[in-house]
């Protein structure tokens, strides 16, 4: 009877201890917040139009394959006449980085050097129109080539004698990009191969007109 008694208080006790629970405020279980990552966009790289309008400027060293028989102010030629003192000037369209359209004009400064002698008054000029090509070999040199139209005349002020030749002429070059806008080059150019021209108007054939030039210069791209 007494097992009993004590059993019935012990189960009295539990259940009071359960209901007293309930003025215990629940265990809430803490909730996680995952950041959610900012998206970064990339704005795009802009790209430098290799396309523009540029002028350039440059030395000249232009030589005439020697016509025999045809020498100014009467001079028994045996040495090619070159103008070592000449002046180039250009300006073009580069349209991408392998394909430009570039006008040149030459002209000498100094007075043509035929046997080791000065001749005044003997004057080349050629002015010409090029489709130029042109082939990256590193970011920052390339190498072209030009193939065009252009004419050449050759002037004795003394003799009053004109030779002029018209026709395709070509060339051969590299160019160096010192920054954005400025680059140097060097090239060759034949501006005259000609067994066909002109003298005082009328039509020539002996001896050939052969005329090419060596060049030194700066270009400038806006």
């Amino acid at each position: 009877m007494k097992k009993l008694a004590l059993s019935v208080a012990t189960l009295v006790a539990m259940s009071s201890l359960v209901f007293a629970g309930g003025d215990v405020e629940p265990v809430v279980e803490p909730k996680m917040t995952i950041p959610t990552p900012n998206r970064v966009v990339e704005a795009p790289m802009e790209v430098e139009s290799e396309g523009g309008f540029y002028l350039g400027i440059a030395y000249a060293y232009a030589m005439e394959k020697e016509r025999a028989g045809f020498a100014p102010n009467g001079i028994a030629a045996s040495d090619d006449p070159t103008w070592e003192i000449a002046g180039m000037a250009l300006a073009g369209y580069q349209i991408n980085e392998n394909f430009a359209v570039e006008g040149r004009f030459s002209g000498n400064v100094d007075d043509v050097k035929y046997n080791d002698n000065d001749v005044a008054d003997y004057d080349l000029t050629n002015a010409a129109l090029y489709a130029k090509m042109m082939y990256p070999v590193a970011d920052v040199a390339s190498v072209y080539a030009l193939l065009g139209y252009g004419e050449t005349t050759i002037e004795d002020k003394n003799l009053g004698v004109e030779s002029k030749s018209d026709g395709f002429q070509w060339g051969v070059g590299a160019a160096y990009k010192v920054n954005e806008k400025v680059s140097v080059f060097a090239d060759y150019t034949q501006l005259a191969q000609e067994e066909e021209y002109e003298r005082n108007s009328v039509d020539a054939t002996r001896p050939e007109l052969d005329v090419g030039s060596v060049n030194l210069g700066v270009a400038y791209k806006f």
